[in-house]
């Protein structure tokens, strides 16, 4: 049971990516695409980064030092720390300076405000953060539906990741640390659950950072050596079906099943238990397709999806055909059992 103190720090310190999401819930609600919200808002703060390194000497910079100054000039709008009202109940969240605005603006989103969410009826002595704060809000970018937080890991840790891959050349170190904070305090170590869609975000967004400056880039040089929008930022560029968590799915600790499976079944009454089936046939292959393999932003303690708790172990049907039975206790890797130390592995 958590004590006082550790209860002041989880909900008063809490950051965006420790919170988790819901894609599974957040099905049964129609919500549209936000691009033509969310695009020119994150050109909006992009050109602020451009007009902040030019103002700094970009345009007479040498390329390599320009793109490592454009990159912390981007982190700085995109991230910090700014608390949004809570949805409902919850309290108040704190998220960066862009999903916040996701959470808090005019983009449709789905708020589980009611906490008819996946993890609504995980009791507070199994996990207080996924109890009272519950999830972060699903919105709809680039086709892709997935949480606010993954926008947090994409401008937030996408940095991280290209700091520690020495300004993208080592991105396997990068990926190491970054699979390392999954069983650490924005993962396991707080919620009981590794989530691959973090890692995936994580990546999506060194990827971004990476390519800054390149014609791939929205921020590109111009004829007179400075900063420019060369072309508008779109989610679709950046993005895909891996920052959903349904088709992603996420590993979680045994302590947690039954709480999920009362909201997945809800006695045959929950979304997994309708004669409607929840995924098309091309996202059960996409779904199938993150089961079987480890992605390549993953490093190789990720815990294995082929034997730990997921999606579809609570909620049958996902996969047509391969209905499958909840793991057995002894069947799942020993850091992610019960609320045992292993899993508190420091990030």
């Amino acid at each position: 049971m958590p004590t006082p103190s550790s209860l002041v720090l989880l909900l008063g310190s809490a950051v965006a990516w420790a919170y988790e999401s819901d894609q599974l819930t957040s099905r049964l609600t129609a919500i549209d695409d936000g691009d033509l919200l969310a695009d020119p808002h994150a050109d909006e703060l992009l050109l602020r980064a451009a007009v902040r390194a030019n103002a700094q000497g970009a345009c007479s910079a040498p390329t390599p030092a320009l793109k490592e100054q454009l990159a912390a000039l981007v982190h700085r709008e995109m991230g910090g720390v700014v608390l949004v009202p809570g949805h409902g109940d919850q309290p108040r969240m704190s998220f960066g300076a862009y999903a916040a605005w996701l959470e808090s603006g005019p983009v449709p989103r789905h708020s589980h405000a009611d906490r008819g969410d996946l993890y609504g009826q995980v009791p507070v002595r199994e996990n207080l953060l996924l109890s009272v704060v519950g999830p972060a809000s699903t919105v709809r970018l680039g086709g892709v539906l997935l949480g606010t937080d993954k926008v947090d890991h994409f401008w937030v840790q996408g940095y991280d990741y290209y700091q520690r891959s020495h300004a993208g050349l080592d991105p396997a170190r990068a990926v190491e640390w970054g699979t390392s904070t999954e069983w650490g305090i924005w993962g396991v170590r707080t919620t009981g659950i590794f989530s691959y869609s973090d890692l995936a975000a994580n990546h999506a967004g060194f990827r971004f950072y990476d390519a800054l400056l390149s014609p791939r880039s929205p921020l590109q040089r111009d004829e007179a050596g400075c900063v420019a929008l060369a072309r508008p930022f779109r989610w679709a560029d950046w993005i895909d079906w891996q920052l959903d968590e349904v088709l992603n799915p996420s590993v979680y600790r045994l302590s947690l099943a039954e709480g999920i499976r009362e909201v997945t079944m809800g006695g045959g009454g929950g979304p997994c238990g309708q004669a409607e089936p929840l995924l098309t046939v091309a996202e059960q292959a996409l779904l199938q397709e993150a089961l079987q393999a480890r992605p390549a932003y993953a490093a190789e303690h990720a815990p294995s999806r082929a034997t730990a708790l997921t999606l579809p172990d609570l909620c049958p049907g996902l996969l047509l055909g391969d209905i499958r039975a909840p793991r057995r206790p002894d069947a799942l890797p020993r850091p992610l059992r019960g609320r045992t130390r292993g899993g508190d592995r420091a990030g």
